[in-house]
């Protein structure tokens, strides 16, 4: 082995040196580390010669080619990075991505996403941040199925039925998601009230239409009969704990000949004592019940010989970003899978369940160069995985020594400036203005309110305005309306400083109106009283009030919405919603 290169770096030499001098190097050559690939071969020691962005020579005693970055391996380890397929994006973008680097999680999920916010996340991601691979997933559930329960539909679509499914994976042809995810299961863990179940024929229909174009199916499931149902459904990963109750051979069988993946995300489930500490007698113990469900059925599925992978739940429950993903493979461990089973679950089994292990989730010539260097061997103590000494994507240094290289992205993107006309309803057919999705505003938890919008012609020729139809649940303070998006999914901000007032025009049943502003740091709201007749409203920005001041700098979305008793019905039609001076 030769050392030419314009760049010599002394094997003495500190590893932040190292690490520091190879962040923008194009070709890596790592000397003499010990490599556990993920493949199920034994560990080995090789030299590893990596060119943009991906492995291009493993093997003992290469010849170090020309201009490239020397990297001393003699005492660590390299080992690929995770994937965690299952992760709620909940805080701000740049907050989860360093916390997923700094614990080696190289590709993740994102379960929080509307499609019509995919691109411009995309790009956010590209451009901006130091970030993990994400896998944009679109969430479909059951009509009253878990997951339904915030948002409307542009989050969530409904599937009730085979010609459902088909409509959906339609609609979404235009986002373009990586994987889709079902929430399949109603069961709420023993709770007296259940959510809705998907059916077996809509499942059946939407890994059909899913499959066809490439995108992986993750279900939501959580008991014995919904893990059933997704072998027959033919999903691909099971990205919950089947806990309701102790499998049978049968069912770990019927997984198997479905070839379904199985994440049990144990560590959302852990009961530990900060997440305890408000629980009752009774709630632990059905806690402790569960998981040692969990315990017996992963032991079963996987001596059965199901495909594990790793998933967490993150960003739910106080379960928190990266650190999850390397605790989900200790409580594998602890429930009797080994160390090397759970090494290649959090590596290769989750790419593959992503649609991705021909890409990356093993060390090998062709694939992408997302890895980790790190102290220990923790394809046999699975707690070495968090002695990180580097964390690599596409070949690039990311993290060393626990901390982020370089400088993170903003927490939220820069505002662009607002546009006065916020919807008019003369553009396309169920867009604003600023080219988004109007959305329902819709209470909590079910049973859920109801809301109609139509766009229909108004008194003068040519013109349109918007009639909203809502129907308030019988339940404790339902409220429900209409939301009108400053930018795709609400992501990126508007500025709306050189404004002072929001304005519209208004004909609908008498009564109070809720008038809301959404924006990065807090979000407001100002009441209005309708009489009968079409009028024109004026609400300035210093009459709204909430928890924290709204910031007009950072505006996300503007709501209209009534609140009231339950069954009670109201109707309101809307024109020229904006911005004024």
């Amino acid at each position: 082995m030769t050392n030419k290169t314009t760049t010599i770096i002394a094997k003495a030499m500190a590893l932040n040196t190292i690490f520091a001098l190879g962040v923008s190097a194009e070709t890596i050559f790592i000397d003499n580390i010990t490599v556990f690939d993920s493949t199920g071969s034994d560990p080995f020691v090789a030299d590893v010669i990596i060119e943009k962005g991906r492995f291009s020579a493993i093997a003992p005693e290469l010849k170090q080619p020309a201009n490239t970055t020397l990297v001393n391996g003699e005492g660590l380890s390299l080992v690929a990075g995770l994937s965690d397929i299952h992760v709620h994006w909940t805080a701000n973008r740049s907050v989860v991505a360093t916390e997923l680097l700094r614990y080696g999680v190289t590709t993740a999920t994102d379960f929080h996403s509307s499609p019509d916010s995919y691109a411009a996340k995309r790009e956010w991601h590209k451009s901006h941040l130091i970030s993990p691979h994400v896998a944009y997933a679109a969430r479909i559930a059951p009509p009253g199925g878990h997951g339904a329960d915030w948002a409307d539909e542009r989050m969530t679509r409904l599937v009730a039925s085979p010609e459902e499914a088909k409509k959906v994976m339609e609609y979404l042809d235009d986002y373009q998601p990586d994987v889709i995810k079902v929430f399949a299961d109603g069961w709420r863990y023993g709770n007296p009230k259940s959510d809705t179940d998907i059916s077996l024929h809509a499942l059946q229909e939407l890994t059909h239409q899913a499959k066809t174009r490439g995108w992986p199916v993750l279900t939501h499931t959580v008991t014995t009969d919904g893990a059933k149902r997704a072998a027959l459904g033919n999903v691909t990963a099971i990205a919950h704990a089947i806990q309701d109750e102790k499998a049978t051979d049968e069912l770990a069988a019927l997984l198997v000949d479905h070839s379904v993946f199985y994440a049990p995300t144990l560590a959302v489930y852990e009961m530990r004592p900060d997440k305890i500490a408000s629980y009752s007698p009774a709630q632990i113990k059905a806690g402790e019940s569960r998981q040692q469900n969990s315990e017996y059925n992963l032991s079963l599925f996987n001596e059965a010989g199901v495909t594990l992978a790793l998933g967490t739940d993150s960003g739910i429950g106080r379960t928190p970003f990266g650190e999850s993903s390397v605790r989900e493979m200790e409580l594998m461990t602890n429930f009797g899978v080994s160390a090397k089973e759970a090494l290649i679950a959090g590596t290769l089994g989750s790419a593959e369940a992503l649609g991705v292990g021909k890409d990356r989730g093993t060390i090998e010539v062709g694939k992408r160069a997302d890895f980790v260097l790190l102290s220990g061997e923790p394809w046999k103590n699975i707690s070495d995985y968090r002695n990180v000494s580097a964390v690599y994507v596409d070949g690039i240094l990311v993290v060393k020594d626990g901390e982020l290289v370089g400088q993170q992205g903003p927490e939220i993107p820069p505002a662009t400036p607002a546009l006065a006309m916020i919807d008019d309803f003369e553009g396309e057919r169920g867009l604003t203005q600023y080219g988004t999705l109007r959305r329902a505003d819709l209470d909590y938890s079910f049973p859920r309110s109801h809301v109609l919008m139509v766009e229909k012609p108004g008194s003068e020729k040519g013109d349109h305005n918007l009639s909203v139809t809502i129907e308030l649940e019988n339940k404790p303070k339902p409220k429900a309306g209409v939301i009108f998006p400053l930018s795709e999914g609400s992501f990126v901000p508007v500025d709306a400083s050189e404004f002072s007032a929001v304005a519209f025009d208004i004909n609908a049943k008498p009564g109070s109106y809720i008038i809301a502003m959404d924006a990065y740091g807090g979000s407001g709201t100002a009441t209005i009283d309708v009489i009968s007749g079409w009028q024109k409203i004026v609400v300035p920005f210093d009459s709204f009030t909430g928890k924290k001041p709204v910031n007009i700098e950072l505006l996300r979305s503007i709501g209209i919405s009534v609140a009231g008793s339950g069954e009670e019905s109201f109707w309101l039609e809307l024109d020229n919603v904006r911005f004024i001076k």
